[in-house]
């Protein structure tokens, strides 16, 4: 058998369920959901409406803005525009409020404090029944 390599001997075990109860990791998912779920009520009611416009106001859709450019492909456009700006604010935010709280989560996993604890050198996988392989996760998984 061979020897364990430097990175084999250096995998942690990580306890999820003690790092999803963390109040850091609490606070990550509340404000992830601050930010997704009114953006994509926003997003699915504007879409809603452009549809329900398209249906019962097919004449005002159909009203040329310029030469030949109608009111319902300017409504279809905004809805790229629409995600593209979901998009781009949904990267500031994480960047500026949701990464740091994602690094303060993996350091205090990574390094104790939420239950981490050294795995053997030859952790043994675990066999589900439908074929699936469980190994021990390493840090960078977190």
């Amino acid at each position: 058998m061979a020897s364990p390599t430097h990175e084999e001997s250096d995998v942690t075990q990580i306890d999820f369920e003690a790092a999803h109860r963390s109040p850091e990791f609490q606070e990550l998912v509340a404000k992830r959901r601050r930010f997704v779920v009114p953006a994509t009520a926003g997003f699915l009611g504007w879409y809603l409406a452009f549809v329900l416009l398209c249906g019962y106001a097919p004449d005002a859709m159909g009203e040329s803005v310029y030469q030949g450019f109608t009111v319902g492909y300017a409504l279809a456009l905004t809805q790229f525009v629409m995600v593209w700006g979901l998009g781009w604010a949904y990267l500031r935010y994480s960047e500026r409020v949701l990464d740091p709280l994602r690094e303060r989560c993996t350091h205090l996993a990574t390094t104790g404090a939420l239950g981490v604890a050294e795995a053997p050198v030859h952790a043994p996988a675990v066999h589900h029944a439908h074929g699936h392989v469980a190994r021990p996760a390493t840090a960078e998984a977190f």
